[in-house]
C-alpha cells in the first residue's frame, strides 16, 4: 500500500464533537490522534480525507514452529499539549489483541508521553482507544508492537555435486509467506529457529467472539521477555545482493536477520537467499539395510553441520534438501531429495540417492546345523541353529568408496566374526569399512539362535 494514498471516506469512519482528528493508518489498521477533543456517540459520522504519513521502519519476527510472529511497527506521530487519542484497529487481520503495546521511543517521548489508560469502544469489537498524555507538544518516534498470526518461512537447500561426488556448492533459501490480512512494505525480516509454547493459538485470539479481548496466550511476563529477547538491531537502510543472514544465537532459539528490507504484499511468498557455501566436503557411502531399502546397495551422500564442513556455526532449520550434479552433456541431472527436520550442530545430513549397481554384493551360507534338541510327548519344542555365511562386495568404480552393510537377525542370537563388526540395536549388527576402486573383500560371520523353548 503506498503510504502516500489518501483515505477513501468510506473507510474508517470517525466522529467528534469539535475539529477534525487527525487519523494514520497502517496497513489494515488505523491510528487516530485527537487532542482535546469530546467524542460523539458513534463511529459512523463521515470525515475529510486525510493524508498517510509513512512508516519509519517496520520489523517481523516469525516464530514458525507455533504460527507466530512478533510485529514492531516506528512512527513518527505529533502530539499536542494534554490528552490525545489513539485508535488502534485489527479488523480484517489476524492480530492478537491481547499482545498490542504502546511504546515512546527515546528518552524525550519517553519523558513527554504517557499512556493513561487503554478503552474499548461499544461499537465495535476490533478496536481499542489509547489516552496519551503529552506534557511537550512535538512530534516523537513511537513503537507500536504486537503479536499475529498468518505468517510463516520454511527453508530449502540446494547442493551442486561435482563430478568425484567428494564436494558440493550448498546454497540455502528461505520462503516467507504472508497470509496474515496485514501488508508489510520495506520489513526488516528475522527468522527464529526454535520451539515455543503457547497456551493459546494467535489465530483464535484474533478472532475474538467478545468486545473485550480475551485472556493472553502467554503469561504477560512471559510474552514480554520473548518479545525484548526478539528485539536488537534496527532496520537497515537499503538493500546489498547477495543478501546474508546474520545468526544470533539464544538459549532456546537461534535468531537469523535477513540482510536488507523486504515488501512482502499479503497473500504473497518471497523466496530470498540465506547463504552460499563453496566446496563443503561431501562424502559418499553405498549402505546396504534391506529392511529399508531392499536386497541392493543405495548410494547415499553425506555432509555434517560441523566446521569440518564449512557449517556448524549455528542449527540448520528443518527443510527439503535437493542434490544436483551435471551430467556429461553438461545438463543439470537430479540426484535425490531428502525432508530433513532441524539439524543441531554436528549432526549428521545422509540424503539417499538410490540403488547404484557399482557396489555389489554376493552371499552365501557354508552351513546350516541343529543341536541342543528338546522334545516332549514326541514334539519338537526346543532347538538352537549354527549358521555360517561368506559375503562378498565388489566396488566397481574407478574410486574409493565407503561401505556400510546392515545385517538383522530374529529371535536369541549370537553373532560372532573376525571382522568389526558392531551392535546397531537390537537386532541389527553392522559394518562400515573402505572399499579402494575396484577391489573386493570377503566377510564371514556364524550366527547361533535359540528358538522355541531354548530361547526361554
Amino acid at each position: 500500500m503506498s503510504c502516500n494514498k489518501q483515505l477513501p471516506i468510506t473507510n474508517y469512519q470517525w466522529s467528534a464533537a469539535a475539529g477534525v482528528c487527525p487519523q494514520v493508518v497502517i496497513g489494515n489498521w488505523i491510528l487516530v490522534i485527537c487532542c482535546c477533543f469530546i467524542f460523539g456517540n458513534t463511529l459512523s459520522a463521515k470525515e475529510e480525507l486525510v493524508t498517510l504519513p509513512e512508516r519509519d521502519s517496520v520489523q517481523l519476527t516469525i516464530y514458525n514452529s507455533e504460527d507466530l510472529t512478533l510485529v514492531r511497527e516506528r512512527r513518527t506521530l505529533s502530539f499536542k499539549q494534554g490528552n490525545n487519542r489513539l485508535q488502534f484497529s485489527w479488523a480484517n487481520t489476524l492480530i492478537d489483541p491481547t499482545s498490542v503495546e504502546f511504546e515512546p521511543v527515546g528518552k524525550d517521548a519517553q519523558d513527554a508521553l504517557e499512556v493513561m489508560d487503554v478503552s474499548y469502544p461499544a461499537e465495535s469489537h476490533e478496536m481499542l482507544i489509547w489516552t496519551v498524555a503529552c506534557t511537550k507538544p512535538a512530534g516523537y518516534e513511537v513503537e507500536i508492537s504486537y503479536f499475529t498470526s498468518g505468517i510463516s518461512w520454511s527453508a530449502e537447500y540446494t547442493g551442486m555435486v561435482n563430478a568425484a561426488e567428494n564436494a558440493m556448492d550448498l546454497t540455502a533459501y528461505v520462503t516467507v509467506t504472508n497470509n496474515s490480512g496485514e501488508e508489510y512494505e520495506d520489513a526488516e525480516v528475522r527468522l527464529v529457529v526454535g520451539v515455543i509454547h503457547l497456551v493459546e493459538r494467535i489465530i483464535d485470539l484474533a478472532r475474538p467472539r467478545q468486545p473485550m479481548p480475551s485472556a493472553p496466550a502467554m503469561d504477560k511476563g512471559e510474552m514480554r521477555d520473548m518479545a525484548k529477547r526478539a528485539r536488537g538491531g534496527e532496520a537497515q537502510n537499503g538493500m546489498q545482493k547477495p543478501k546474508e543472514i546474520q545468526k544470533a544465537g539464544l538459549s532456546e532459539y537461534y535468531i537469523y536477520t535477513v540482510e536488507g528490507q523486504e515488501t512482502i504484499p499479503n497473500r504473497w511468498s518471497k523466496r530470498l537467499r540465506s547463504f552460499e557455501i563453496k566446496d563443503v566436503p561431501l562424502k559418499t557411502v553405498y549402505r546396504l539395510e534391506p529392511d529399508k531399502h531392499g536386497p541392493l546397495f543405495t548410494k547415499v551422500l553425506e555432509f555434517k553441520n560441523d566446521e569440518a564442513h564449512k557449517l556448524g556455526k549455528e542449527p540448520l532449520p528443518d527443510g527439503l534438501v535437493r542434490l544436483y550434479k551435471r551430467v556429461s552433456d553438461g545438463r543439470l541431472g537430479y540426484m535425490g531429495a531428502i525432508a530433513s527436520k532441524y539439524i543441531p550442530k554436528n549432526e549428521e545430513v545422509k540424503v539417499n540417492v538410490g540403488p547404484d549397481a557399482e557396489c555389489t554384493m554376493k552371499e552365501k551360507r557354508g552351513s546350516l546345523k541343529k543341536k541342543d534338541l528338546t522334545f516332549r510327548n514326541n514334539r519338537l519344542v526346543g532347538w538352537t541353529t549354527v549358521e555360517e555365511f561368506e559375503i562378498e562386495v565388489k566396488n566397481f568404480r574407478n574410486r574409493d568408496v565407503e561401505v556400510e552393510i546392515h545385517r538383522s537377525m530374529q529371535g536369541l542370537f549370537e553373532f560372532e566374526s573376525d571382522d568389526a563388526w558392531e551392535k546397531h540395536d537390537a537386532d541389527t549388527q553392522k559394518i562400515h569399512f573402505t572399499l579402494k576402486a575396484g577391489e573386493s573383500r570377503k566377510l564371514s560371520f556364524k550366527v547361533t539362535t535359540k528358538n522355541g523353548e531354548n530361547a526361554r
